[in-house]
């Protein structure tokens, strides 16, 4: 044996044995140390997802990893209205010249909104996401959730803050008010002519808080992750009782739509009520459409109201050049007007709270193929505030996703 082919012997044994020691090293890791941990943590989640169930009618994806593409949009709604309580003797101007209709006017409304729309690149195991969003609209200054939404149980924390929303006033008595000023001046008592405003950017915010959290009790047989995300195979069509708890906390300000030069409305309720949700499976779960909705109670529902000035809002009166009487001009205006300030915002703060039913609401379609998966999800939720002087505070969200995605 010459000594190329024994040094060419020699280089093969060298390669083999170290790929051997690769492979051995590779096996080693899932029976040792932490790779031994993770593997048992593995294995402890896939007997936690059997445990339990029915696999007649629910079974464990073949593939529990997955990548995916997604497009995510939301959509925040709040609105108040609130009849004002001013009557005729809280007004200090001549009232020969009242607008006709001011009756009409007594009221005031504002309905803002505003949305969110981003892409999302996503890996998902075993139904915890990792994902990266990439926005393409974003009016929300501040937006954190988290989340757990498993078959048996979820829980949902979620904090957002929202300052560039869009929307419209309709101060029907602030322009009837105008009008009257108006007709004091002109010696006719003229009917007010009043319309919807647009609301400037940046004059109003929106901050909201929520806890919640769910129970689902045919979950031997219904699968949540199946039908909403398609994490699980629904192999029959099946349904389910909820039930759902709920805190939920918004604080809205606006700088001088209504009476005030900045007012803030802060609403607290707490929520509890049964629901249902069924899955319609198609083909063996291949296809699974998902639907349900949760009234709950309204157990505990409150609103306060704060008002702040700096001063302004009367400095018209003062006309002296000096500062002493200029100051006490002012003050004179707003004890004039003070009856008219207390009352305008009697049905805000005097009024009790009203039983109202708030809304959770959700439909999915996720369709598997292979080891692809397409998913449509989309939430609805609602919250509402009513009290017996006929104030009323519309919170309604909604959110809705498409994703793509390959399982490995």
């Amino acid at each position: 044996m010459n000594m190329k082919y024994r040094l060419f012997l020699l280089w093969v044994l060298v390669i083999s044995c170290t790929l051997c020691a690769g492979a051995q090293e590779k096996r080693s890791f899932w029976s040792h140390g932490f790779g031994k941990l993770l593997k048992n943590v593995d294995d402890a989640i896939n007997r936690m997802q059997d445990a339990g169930l029915d696999s007649t009618y629910i079974r464990r994806q073949k593939y529990d990893r997955m990548v995916y593409l997604g497009y995510y949009g939301y959509f925040q709604q709040h609105d108040i209205d609130f009849p004002v309580s001013v009557n005729d003797a809280d007004i200090p101007l001549d009232k020969r010249y009242m607008p006709p209709n001011m009756s009409e006017k007594k009221y005031v409304m504002s309905d803002m909104h505003t949305y969110q729309s981003e892409v999302e690149l996503g890996i998902d195991w075993r139904g915890i996401s990792i994902e990266l969003p990439i926005p393409i609209r974003n009016r929300y200054s501040m937006s954190f959730g988290l989340a757990k939404n498993g078959s048996v149980w979820g829980f949902r924390i979620r904090y957002k803050h929202l300052r560039n929303m869009e929307g419209t006033l309709d101060a029907a008595f602030n322009q009837g008010m105008s009008q009257w000023k108006r007709n004091v001046e002109t010696g006719v008592a003229d009917p007010a002519i009043t319309s919807e405003t647009t609301i400037p950017s940046g004059s109003m915010n929106l901050k909201i808080f929520y806890v919640e959290g769910y129970y689902v009790f045919n979950h031997k047989k219904f699968s949540l992750a199946a039908g909403a995300y398609g994490d699980m195979v629904q192999r029959r069509s099946a349904g389910s009782l909820f039930v759902m708890a709920n805190y939920y906390q918004s604080l809205f300000g606006a700088d001088k739509l209504f009476n005030h030069e900045h007012d803030s409305f802060r609403n607290w309720k707490i929520s509890l009520g049964p629901g249902y949700g069924y899955n319609w499976s198609i083909n063996g779960g291949k296809v699974v459409i998902h639907a349900s909705v949760i009234p709950m109670i309204s157990l505990w529902n409150h609103l306060v109201h704060k008002s702040s000035d700096s001063g302004v809002a009367y400095a018209y009166a003062g006309t002296s050049t000096d500062p002493d009487i200029r100051a006490q001009q002012i003050e004179a205006e707003r004890q004039r007007w003070s009856n008219y300030d207390a009352h305008y915002y009697d049905a805000v703060d005097n009024g009790r709270s009203r039983f109202v039913f708030n809304c959770y609401a959700r439909l999915a379609v996720s369709y598997s193929f292979n080891r692809f998966l397409l998913n449509f999800l989309m939430n609805y939720r609602q919250y509402l505030y009513r009290n017996n002087a006929d104030t009323k505070i519309n919170n309604r969200e909604a959110d809705a996703q498409v994703n793509f995605g390959y399982r490995f």
